[in-house]
């Protein structure tokens, strides 16, 4: 009997060592892999235009853009739309709306350089080919659209190109007496020299 309670403990023993000595398998760690961006989502950039004002009348502008880059250096072509609200508080008011081309160069850290095509369908009295001489005529809607450049910078201290910004355009159609004449001018009502806020990502 006393041997066969020592042959027992003796073999739990046994087991008891063996069973610290052989390493137990490592607990499996769920392991999360970030799916890397195809090359056409790293290259997409979205953004656009955002104005609101109540500088003597409401005024709404709200223009989306997207744009792919194209070169490895940054330059991104895309295309754009512009959507604008402007009137009086007592006063009807009227809606103008657009397609636009444009490309956007990086410059220097956050600066870049931009160049559209803007088309607008807008009341006549809108544009700078509207002849004053008119004025007491029904005024009627059309299309007419010119070229803009200009520059800006990102907000922010890195050098990354994205991000919210300011711009200054200059609208070229002004010096053929042509093109939109946007209510966001700089010096003036009929102003060539645009300022602009948005973002761009």
């Amino acid at each position: 009997m006393r041997k066969s309670l020592l042959t027992i403990l003796f073999s739990l023993t046994l087991l008891g060592a063996f069973a610290q000595q052989t390493p137990q398998p490592p607990e499996e760690e769920e392991v999360f892999f970030e799916q890397p961006q195809s090359d056409f989502k790293q290259r997409l950039h979205y953004g656009g235009n955002l104005w609101l004002g109540f500088f003597g009348a409401f005024y709404l502008d709200a223009s989306p853009m997207v744009g792919y880059e194209i070169t490895d250096i940054g330059t991104t072509a895309g295309l754009g739309a512009s959507f604008i609200y402007q009137g009086g508080f007592n006063t009807g008011g009227s809606f103008m709306a657009g397609p636009r081309i444009f490309i956007r160069q990086p410059i220097w850290r956050s600066i870049f350089a931009h160049a559209e095509f803007e088309l607008m369908n807008a009341p006549e009295n809108q544009f700078y080919s509207y002849n004053q001489d008119r004025q007491g005529i029904d005024i009627g809607r059309k299309w007419e659209g010119s070229p803009l450049i200009g520059a800006g910078f990102y907000q922010g201290r890195t050098r990354q190109q994205g991000g919210s910004f300011i711009s200054v355009m200059y609208n070229i159609g002004y010096a053929y007496n042509r093109g939109f004449i946007s209510p966001q001018g700089l010096g003036g009502n009929s102003s060539p020299f645009i300022l602009r806020f948005g973002f761009f990502f």
